[in-house]
């Protein structure tokens, strides 16, 4: 009974100790209710006091836009005023620069009549000037007739005939004398080379002109070439290795006035023979020769055409040979040659050495063309002539 009494008791504590634990746990409900009450009006109020604050700003910001509208509209009036006022400045402006201009127009219309006339009688002038020197150049070419090339140098050292225009002279060794290619270059009064080791040539540079050839003409009263070491030379200024109507293939020579070698073993064909002996019809430059493997051929001649009224001495020689190569040699060029004199019994013409021969190498390439007008030739004449030449008296 008594251990019944004890457990009931027990029991009892127990209960009265959750009752203690709930009433605890109401009060802090209570006071927890409490301050969640506080923070909500707390709350309550901050969003009030954030509203009114977004009114007021709302409310300033709609002040300052009517005030920025105001001083916009009143900017607006001001430069359309301002804008009214330089676009009336500019039409003025307009209106006067296009009288000014009608005014400048006539005015050089005016300049234009009187600068023509001037240039067309500064033109006149000049022609009159150009016609009344010719005439005196002629007149003097008149007084002095037939004179042979010592007889010529004498008279125009002692004239006032001008160096490297009206005739070349050239007394200095070792020279290198370059001439306008393919066209006519005029000495009136004399070719004169009489230094030591001097080369006449062109102007011409295959590096920088590809696609050009090189052609050499010129008419002079006279050509003295005075020394054997002396020269006109427009040798490997034809078509480069490999081009060309008469071109070689594959190690072989080029071919013009004759074929080129080759053409037999391992070598590609050569060169064959173009283009007529006389010169007239079509005149040609030397073909290239074939290349191999890292070798380019040799390139062709270049054309020399020569006009010479009176009097020619060449104890140096006039060439246009192909270029070497360890592949195939290319083609000699052509040399033209006319003697206009109608004296040419009375002054001894010096041929001396004249040549267009071909390249060397693995295959020479074929001779070129010459051909000589005016004169008749004598078997003394051609005996440094390389080929031998076509001749005939009259073109």
């Amino acid at each position: 009974m008594s251990k019944q009494i004890k457990e009931l008791q027990k029991m009892v504590k127990d209960l009265q100790s959750q009752l203690q634990t709930e009433k605890v746990h109401t009060e802090q409900l209570k006071h927890l209710k409490v301050e969640s009450l506080k923070k909500d009006q707390q709350a309550i109020e901050l969003n009030t006091k954030m509203n009114q604050i977004i009114i007021d700003l709302k409310k300033q910001q709609n002040e300052q836009n009517e005030q920025w509208k105001i001083k916009l509209e009143e900017l607006v009036k001001t430069n359309n005023k301002q804008f009214d006022n330089l676009r009336q400045v500019l039409t003025n402006n307009i209106e006067q620069l296009k009288t000014d201009n009608i005014e400048l127009k006539k005015q050089l219309e005016q300049y234009q009549i009187k600068f023509s006339q001037k240039n067309q009688n500064t033109n006149i002038q000049s022609q009159m000037d150009i016609q009344i020197e010719e005439k005196q150049k002629n007149e003097q070419k008149e007084k002095l007739g037939l004179k042979n090339c010592e007889n010529i140098l004498l008279f125009i050292q002692s004239s006032n005939l001008k160096n490297g225009v009206d005739f070349l002279l050239v007394t200095e060794n070792r020279k290198k004398i370059k001439l306008k290619n393919n066209e006519w270059n005029n000495y009136n009064f004399g070719i004169f080379l009489l230094g030591e080791r001097i080369t006449l040539t062109l102007d011409y540079d295959r590096q920088y002109d590809e696609d050009e050839l090189g052609h050499l003409k010129i008419k002079t009263s006279h050509l003295w070439i005075k020394y054997s070491s002396s020269k006109i030379d427009c040798s490997q200024l034809g078509y480069p290795g490999g081009q060309g109507p008469g071109k070689g293939e594959k190690g072989s020579g080029g071919g013009y006035g004759t074929d080129g070698t080759g053409g037999k073993g391992d070598y590609g064909q050569a060169g064959k023979m173009y283009g007529e002996e006389t010169l007239l019809k079509q005149i040609h430059f030397g073909s290239g020769g074939g290349g191999g493997v890292g070798i380019i051929g040799g390139s062709g001649g270049g054309i020399i055409e020569l006009t010479i009224e009176q009097q020619l001495i060449n104890h140096g020689s006039i060439q246009s040979n192909g270029g070497n190569s360890h592949g195939g040699g290319g083609s000699g060029g052509s040399i033209l040659i006319e003697l206009q004199c109608q004296y040419l019994k009375k002054l001894k013409q010096t041929f001396g050495t004249i040549k267009c021969i071909g390249g060397g190498g693995g295959n020479r390439g074929g001779k070129g063309r010459i051909a000589i007008y005016g004169i008749e030739l004598s078997s003394n004449d051609i005996l440094k002539m390389d080929p031998k030449p076509f001749n005939r008296i009259h073109k």
